[in-house]
């Protein structure tokens, strides 16, 4: 098939999770044999972050313009009305170029903020049938001006962001969740990192919502009860003077020979940083709509200590493969934590049936395998579709 692919950031663009996953996806069709171009921003963002992958990018033109910018303090700002009519007019003669050159079968659309839903539409009025993947609690415009069209349906990384999508009056009727594959491969470790003390990874924005505080708070619970643990707080931050105080408060409570601050690690680092640790908490206080850092360090073989706030809950079944813990409460995180060492026996069995979860329901190749079905069934569904075109493969 020929698949047009349209998100607001690519990386080395990205904020997160969401342009990660469409770039897999991106590549990984491509590697199946599809026809694949991009349509993303080419506007100079504050965020970057590396994402190197085994498969070849497609073709991926970095020609739309964002209506606004977008930080996590200050959330999304538009531009000027008289600036963003401007703005939407350009991108959607763009968009028009790319249609009639490429002639896609179907498309598939990503994160829309600070996009106009009108690029949804137009592609819908030539034709062209679109499968939504929404990674957040709204698919980046409110529920009035939801496309109607048969040719249009939601794809959702999780359960929760499905149930959130109906309940807020969104067209989620035939929505099919499609969870994010991770690289679980690439993770994967066959002999299982030793549980000889705690030593726990954080791999995540250092934020406020992501929970970061609440983790230090168990720390210092698990120093003042004599566990003997490590720990690693790796990711970037958007809010600097968040991440000094983090800092300050390790050094001001003596932690700073068992707690270190790495910054950002690509994904060889990240694979890296597991291979030396044995505990991922995940102490995420905001309602997740997946979070595939946890599959990642569950194929890798550590345990998973998580909040589960919303479609985060669905990759762990507490005390099958890993541990929930009550968000925002870190005397709760503690004692999951502390539980771990006190119970070697249920640790191990923990570990591994975690990992095993991991490789057998979350993998790329899975996900890919259902997505892929998903997007030859509405190509089917176009009155373009072309029988040689969706079926030659």
């Amino acid at each position: 098939m020929k698949i047009l692919v349209i998100n607001n950031l690519y990386p080395p663009d990205a904020l997160g999770g969401y342009e990660r996953s469409i770039a897999d996806y991106a590549r990984l069709l491509q590697h199946r044999g599809h026809d694949v171009r991009v349509l993303t921003s080419g506007d100079s963002q504050q965020f970057s972050a590396s994402h190197i992958s085994k498969y070849a990018d497609p073709v991926v033109e970095r020609c739309l313009s964002l209506g606004g910018t977008y930080s996590l303090n200050q959330g999304a700002e538009w531009l000027p009305p008289d600036v963003l009519g401007a703005v939407d007019n350009r991108n959607r003669q763009i968009l028009a170029q790319h249609l009639q050159a490429f002639q896609p079968d179907v498309c598939l659309v990503g994160n829309l903020d600070l996009l106009n839903v009108d690029l949804v539409e137009q592609v819908l009025a030539a034709q062209v049938p679109v499968a939504h993947y929404v990674m957040n609690k709204h698919p980046g415009y409110v529920a009035e001006v939801a496309p109607k069209s048969p040719l249009y349906r939601y794809l959702t990384c999780s359960n929760w962001v499905t149930e959130s999508l109906r309940q807020a009056g969104y067209p989620a009727d035939t929505a099919l969740t499609v969870y994010p594959g991770a690289a679980v491969d690439e993770f994967y470790q066959a002999e299982l990192p030793p549980h000889d003390r705690l030593r726990i990874a954080y791999a995540s924005l250092v934020m406020h919502y992501k929970g970061a505080d609440v983790l230090l708070e168990a720390l210092w619970l698990l120093k003042a009860a004599g566990v003997e643990f490590t720990a690693t707080i790796a990711g970037g931050t958007l809010i600097p003077s968040y991440a000094d105080a983090l800092k300050e408060h390790v050094e001001s409570e003596g932690l700073q020979d068992c707690i270190t601050f790495p910054g950002v690690l690509s994904r060889p680092e990240l694979i890296q940083l597991y291979k030396t640790h044995n505990v991922l908490a995940f102490p995420s206080r905001f309602e997740e709509p997946f979070g595939i850092s946890q599959v990642e360090a569950m194929a890798a073989g550590l345990t998973l200590i998580t909040s589960g706030t919303g479609g985060a809950g669905e990759i762990v079944e507490h005390g099958q493969d890993g541990l929930l813990f009550e968000s925002e409460n870190p005397l709760d995180l503690a004692d999951a934590l502390s539980f771990l060492p006190a119970n070697p026996a249920e640790w191990d069995r923990l570990t591994r049936s975690g990992q095993q979860k991991a490789l057998t329901q979350f993998s790329q190749a899975s996900s890919l395998e259902t997505l892929e079905r998903a997007l030859v069934a509405l190509a089917e569904t176009s009155p373009n579709a072309s029988t040689q075109s969706v079926h030659s493969r």
